[in-house]
Formats: structure tokens, sequence, C-alpha cells
């Protein structure tokens, strides 16, 4: 049980230090990587968004009109 606890922190401490060592090497590719994803995910979200606010003002919508159309009973 704890061999395999410490095996798997090594395997993440080297892991993390390939993954710095490439980022370091890698660097332009990286910065040109993130700007070809960053407006993507922008406008992808955005879309989200734009869809999660127009269906609440419609769900408001047929909400007021479900109160407006049927009388409360007490």
């Amino acid at each position: 049980m704890r061999v395999s606890n410490v095996l798997g922190i090594i395997i993440g401490v080297v892991v993390i230090i390939i993954g710095l060592i490439l980022l370091v090497n890698w660097w332009s590719m990286f910065i040109k990587g993130l700007m070809a994803v960053v407006p993507i995910l922008l406008i992808l979200i955005g879309v989200g968004v734009l869809i999660f606010f127009i269906s609440e003002i419609k769900s408001k919508l047929e909400i007021s009109k479900e109160e407006k159309g049927t009388p409360e009973q007490k």
C-alpha cells in the first residue's frame, strides 16, 4: 500500500519535471498553440453563454404566462 503511494508520488514528480523541461524548450510552440486555441474557446464559451441565457429568458417568459393564465386558488 505505501509502496504504491510512494511510486505514484515519484512518477508524478518525474512527469512534472519532464513537462517543465519541455515547456521551456517548446515555449514558442506553446504560445502559438495557445494563440490558436484561445479564440476558439472564447467563441464556444460565448455560444454556450448565449444559449444558456436565451433559454433562461424563454423559461421565465413561459412561467410568467402560466402565472397570468391560471388564477391562484386559496
